[in-house]
């Protein structure tokens, strides 16, 4: 969506230079996630200086201690002793050390909070426990504090728009998987498929503008242009090129989809009016016989 916006707002409308957008931006995003868990795996190691530096209290002669520190969580210990992580953070050169200061900032915020401070002074804590933390953790690093996101909205353009994805993927994260252990997880499942989808979709899109601009129209006569949001528009005509081109999707699927979508990016109206046009144009297009639909349970 955001690569056709920037399609269509550009005077030079170049297909090629959009693809290599879309491609970028999930490279990007990647990226921003690997940076997050390289963060966390920073923050644990500022916790380990705090009590190693702590000089001793004036009062009781004791230097500050904790029962359960960072550094004791079998997730932060897997992100330091990875060499999938490791290798993964050489190849996106994910490193903290010129930005020591937002570590600091932040563990600063953190170590202030009751369920820090409930944590660390609870002796050891078996995997649920442990989880149920990290889940935490990460929620107050990103929204605790405007620390955080905002250095990385300020670090990459491509950022701002991901950090509620990557949040999530952070979080699903440190789950332990089936086969033991953790695992990186993966913006594309398949990637050869999801990028051929992709790009397929944005070419498919700019190709048939026209035809779908014109459908668009046929079903929004009642409505001003100008009270119609560019957002709404671009996913109407991603949600017909979806339907019309990608077979093996259900149509409920492209629809509940885009529909999700105009809820983070486009107006509180948005989804009850793209609904309502796309609900029309399908009933429309399949008594044309223009919708093909392929697999099980796919065919109507």
């Amino acid at each position: 969506m955001q690569a056709l916006y920037s399609y269509f707002q550009s005077e030079q409308q170049d297909i090629a230079r959009a693809e290599r957008e879309l491609v970028n931006g999930t490279e990007k995003t990647h990226e921003l996630y690997l940076t997050v868990l390289g963060f966390l795996s920073e923050l644990a190691h500022q916790d380990r200086l705090y009590y190693e530096d702590a000089p001793a209290s004036l009062v009781t002669g004791k230097r500050r201690t904790a029962a359960s520190k960072l550094n004791d969580l079998e997730f932060i210990r897997w992100l330091e002793e990875s060499t999938e992580v490791a290798a993964a953070f050489k190849k996106s050169k994910i490193s903290w050390q010129q930005d020591l200061d937002t570590v600091k900032q932040v563990f600063q915020h953190i170590r202030q909070q009751d369920t820090y401070l409930q944590y660390i002074s609870g002796g050891s804590h078996g995997a649920e426990g442990q989880r149920a933390f990290l889940k935490w953790l990460i929620k107050e690093i990103f929204h605790g504090t405007e620390t955080f996101t905002h250095f990385l909205e300020e670090k990459s353009i491509y950022w701002a728009e991901s950090l509620d994805l990557v949040e999530g993927m952070a979080v699903k994260t440190t789950e332990v998987q089936r086969e033991g252990g953790f695992r990186l997880v993966t913006i594309l499942k398949d990637e050869e498929d999801d990028l051929q989808f992709m790009r397929e979709l944005i070419q498919k899109t700019i190709r048939d503008d026209g035809y779908f601009h014109q459908l668009i129209a046929d079903k929004t006569k009642n409505w001003d242009a100008d009270r119609i949001a560019l957002v709404d528009i671009i996913l109407m005509k991603m949600a017909l090129c979806e339907i019309l081109n990608i077979e093996n999707i259900p149509v409920k699927v492209s629809i509940n989809e885009y529909i999700d979508i105009s809820k983070d990016y486009s107006t509180p109206n948005s989804k009850g009016f793209i609904n309502g046009v796309i609900d029309k144009l399908v009933i429309e297009l399949k008594s044309q016989g223009k919708i093909h639909k392929t697999g099980r349970g796919l065919v109507e």
